[in-house]
């Protein structure tokens, strides 16, 4: 099961949890009457990882609370992040969360949001 730093904030819908692949920051160098290029490694920098689902509760407040406790993590401050496979991502940064559309009724309340964390090497 999901978690954010460990809490279960997403474990009320289904949600899908996909990281994209870490920056490198590279500096390149070319000198006049040298062939080829000089090559800086500066080392890793960040990466997003992207999150989609559904919130889902008993009532539109159970789910505007779910909603809320998830905002109240956008503090700046690192956290971890698990996915339902049990992967761990340290120091996630959430960024950004919004729903992405209003509090619906049918079988319960629900609403879909999206999510972004920056995550630190």
């Amino acid at each position: 099961m999901s978690s954010f730093d460990g809490q279960d904030l997403f474990g009320s819908g289904p949600h899908s949890i996909r990281p994209d692949g870490w920056e490198r920051q590279l500096q390149r160098r070319g000198f006049a009457g040298v062939d080829g290029e000089l090559v800086l490694d500066l080392g890793l920098r960040s990466r997003a990882i992207q999150q989609t689902g559904r919130l889902q509760g008993a009532s539109a407040s159970t789910v505007a609370a779910l909603a809320a406790a998830i905002e109240a993590y956008q503090d700046g401050q690192p956290h971890e992040l698990i996915d339902d496979h049990g992967r761990t991502y340290s120091s996630a940064i959430l960024e950004q969360f919004q729903a992405t559309t209003p509090i619906r009724r049918g079988r319960g309340y629900w609403c879909d949001y999206a999510a972004v964390y920056r995550q630190l090497p």
